[in-house]
């Protein structure tokens, strides 16, 4: 008598949740296509618990040929270990257990350009830090583009099976045509900011550039936008947050820089004051034209001397301009004593009492600017 080895794909715990036949065959075409693809029983137990079977296809789309350990991609781009666990690290891929052959051809690559950065005398530091902001930036690009395309190709009525199929096809039709564009807005940036890049007769005979620069600093948010959360709900708190951040975008126009934004304002950088200014009229501008759904802005902006860092700025003009705009008014510009000295515009400064500012020992003279009265002038 001959036994028949039982089919792993038909235990129960398979199909936790599903009703009627229909989904469960549906159920049963994608636990043998992911199956196929590679993923382990476990695996699939997984995913079935956590309710994310629909999107386990993706990963297998997005891998190709796991077949390096980390010794081994070590080993055969010449990158010390230790250093090359940290730069994996630093762009945000996990850490790999001891024999896992979890790396690809590409993450070869990556390690043998990671050579070549190396061997052209690059600093190992700053080589971490530039690898610790592209990290952080991939990952909310790949965020935005994930939620994107699982909200755009989701239909009424899918099946686990049809909805899975269809982000793979998406990720293997539209995948490739990310490479380019993300290459061609990498050169576009590096490029513009080159164009603004100032190398004086020191630093040259110096063979060193100076990280800090004189600089404007603007802070803009949403005035009493924290406090909104607690009485709309989330989505709509997120869409406002979203949409400053699109705003500021807009009027962040060279030479002024935008250097991130933070919930619901972003922080700018430009080293002319009045376009910094100007560009602070525009989105408050912009702003207002948004309606009532939307709160009023305030700013607060210091001029004076900072540090910029792998993309970010740093110093006291940073901290003074931050802890201005928390106690500016709405559709106020409230700005330190340096920020008007270096302006050439003739504008309607009203001079205020001294002010503390958190985190600062002394009071300081501000000025404020009522942005209603600018913008109609």
């Amino acid at each position: 008598m001959s036994l028949t080895k039982a089919d792993p794909l038909d235990d129960p715990q398979l199909y936790l949740g599903v009703a009627g036949d229909a989904e469960r065959g549906a159920r049963r075409e994608l636990l043998r296509y992911c199956h196929t693809q590679g993923a382990s029983i476990e695996q699939l137990h997984e995913a079935v618990r956590e309710d994310r079977l629909a999107t386990l296809p993706l990963e297998f789309a997005l891998t190709s040929g796991q077949r390096y350990t980390f010794t081994a991609i070590a080993r055969e781009s010449g990158v010390p270990a230790p250093y090359l666990r940290a730069m994996l690290l630093a762009l945000g891929q996990p850490n790999p257990k001891p024999r896992e052959r979890r790396y690809s051809e590409e993450d070869l690559r990556v390690a043998q350009a990671l050579a070549v950065f190396l061997a052209a005398g690059l600093p190992r530091e700053e080589l971490l830090e530039v690898a610790r902001v592209l990290g952080q930036s991939m990952v909310q690009a790949a965020t935005a583009v994930r939620l994107f395309i699982r909200n755009a190709l989701m239909q009424p009525g899918d099946s686990e099976h049809e909805l899975g199929m269809r982000y793979v096809a998406a990720v293997e039709q539209l995948a490739p045509q990310l490479t380019p564009v993300l290459e061609h807005q990498l050169r576009i940036h590096l490029r513009e900011q080159a164009t603004r890049d100032v190398i004086s007769r020191t630093e040259r005979e110096a063979g060193a550039v100076s990280n800090t620069r004189e600089v404007g600093v603007c802070f803009a948010d949403l005035s009493g936008f924290t406090k909104l959360g607690e009485h709309v709900p989330v989505e709509q708190v997120g869409a406002l947050g979203a949409r400053m951040a699109a705003l500021c975008m807009e009027v962040a126009q060279p030479p002024v820089e935008l250097v991130k934004t933070i919930g619901d304002g972003g922080m700018f950088v430009c080293a002319d004051v009045d376009a910094l200014l100007d560009a602070t009229r525009a989105l408050a501008q912009n702003v207002e034209h948004e309606g009532e759904q939307f709160p009023a802005m305030r700013a607060g902006i210091a001029f004076g001397p900072a540090v910029v860092r792998v993309g970010d700025w740093f110093g006291a003009t940073v901290n003074r301009a931050s802890r201005i705009a928390e106690i500016a008014k709405p559709r106020t510009i409230l700005a330190d004593g340096a920020t008007r000295a270096q302006s050439t515009r003739a504008l309607a400064w009203r001079p205020t009492r001294r002010k503390s500012l958190r985190g600062i020992d002394r009071r300081i003279p501000l000025y404020r600017l009522d942005l209603s009265a600018w913008q109609k002038s």
